[in-house]
């Protein structure tokens, strides 16, 4: 075989591997409520209009997760 014939195989292993490399890393899918102070680290760490739009995603995303087993503060609540 010559070099340009090894040269194109060993490209397209290579290329091949990577893509299903990342196919693989991403498949992965977590579970929102397993980490849910991500959500908030990373509200406060973000800068200019991102800043409300993840504290706005962490606040619903940590109601979703909690549990409805509270009691309510008065008997109108009840209702």
């Amino acid at each position: 075989m010559n070099k340009s014939l090894w040269f194109k195989s060993i490209a397209a292993i290579t290329v091949a591997t990577l893509l299903l490399a990342l196919y693989w890393l991403t498949l992965v899918d977590e579970d929102p409520c397993a980490n849910p102070q991500s959500d908030v680290s990373a509200a406060i760490l973000a800068e200019g209009d991102d800043q409300d739009g993840l504290a706005n995603r962490a606040i619903l995303t940590r109601g979703a997760c909690e549990p409805d087993n509270q009691k309510p503060a008065a008997e109108d609540d009840k209702k």
